[in-house]
């Protein structure tokens, strides 16, 4: 049995259905009639509020004499200790890619160390691309106010204007603008307007040289790329010709520079021109891409 307490059921939040067995029995528990069914079959679904609703059914098992410990084993516990961020969860480094230009850094490799330098009090503001879910998963924030996530509106190129509007909102928190070279392509006026007012913002630029997306949804049906593939581009020097400070990062040494800026008045913006690698989607995307 599956029971879902407030929750759609949608193809995002099973995996397209996979998560749930075939044979399983459905039952969805929501205050919205219409929400019950609305994605997938259930064989049961109850209109209440999920708290009172779980009390209920806990209270109504207790009376039967049903007794289970469900997952609250000692080995689920000693792993959610060990893995209990996205940070401790073990990967595999994406095999090294050296370009015309020199090495590639794997985003997952750049996100985590960035996060260890970056102070806790942080807004990070998320534009929309294949890179979208390292700094979201990668990038700690301290409450639910700092994170800034544009997906709302399913468009690339948003991520530096809500940054530079977190920035202001929040000047006591370094904010963040994490941004695929392809949206920071589209918005890179507005780095005139961080400098003009002096917002001590870090611009860190995912840069695959592409519409990272397009790539890996289009690639492998054979149609061509010409139009979602980039020439190489020195985005940090774009930058500096704003007036921010700046960095090329290829290798977690190269972030010595980050540090610097850190540990300066960050009077100014900073791009750090992040030459990610590249061969693989982000496996949340490969996730999205099958209901398409």
């Amino acid at each position: 049995m599956v029971v879902a307490w407030g929750c759609s059921l949608n193809m995002w939040t099973t995996r397209h259905g996979a998560l749930v067995d075939r044979a399983a029995v459905v039952v969805q528990v929501d205050v919205d009639a219409h929400a019950l069914g609305a994605h997938r079959p259930v064989d049961l679904g109850l209109i209440g509020d999920a708290a009172e609703t779980a009390r209920a059914a806990s209270a109504e098992l207790g009376a039967r004499g049903h007794r289970a410990t469900g997952y609250r084993t000692p080995e689920v516990a000693e792993r959610l200790a060990r893995e209990g961020r996205w940070q401790d969860v073990p990967y595999d480094e994406h095999p090294g890619e050296d370009g015309a230009d020199g090495p590639r850094i794997d985003p997952r490799t750049l996100t985590i160390a960035l996060d260890g330098m970056l102070p806790r009090e942080r807004t990070v503001a998320v534009d929309s691309g294949n890179f979208m879910g390292y700094p979201a998963m990668f990038l700690d924030v301290p409450d639910e106010d700092g994170l800034v996530f544009t997906q709302a509106f399913q468009s690339v190129g948003l991520g530096l204007a809500t940054a530079i509007g977190a920035a202001v909102a929040r000047p006591d928190r370094l904010t963040v603008a994490a941004l695929g070279d392809g949206g920071a392509l589209m918005s890179v006026a507005e780095l005139e307007t961080a400098v003009r007012l002096g917002l001590g913002l870090l611009v860190l630029v995912y840069d695959d040289e592409a519409y990272g997306a397009e790539v890996h949804h289009f690639g492998p049906g054979g149609h061509p790329l010409d139009t979602v593939t980039f020439p190489p581009a020195d985005l940090a020097a774009v930058g500096r010709g704003f007036g921010c400070a700046a960095a090329t990062v290829r290798t977690p040494g190269d972030l010595a520079a980050v540090g610097a800026w850190l540990a300066g008045p960050r009077d100014r913006p900073m791009v750090v021109d992040a030459k990610i690698t590249r061969s693989r989607p982000s496996w949340w995307l490969e996730e999205a891409f099958r209901g398409h």
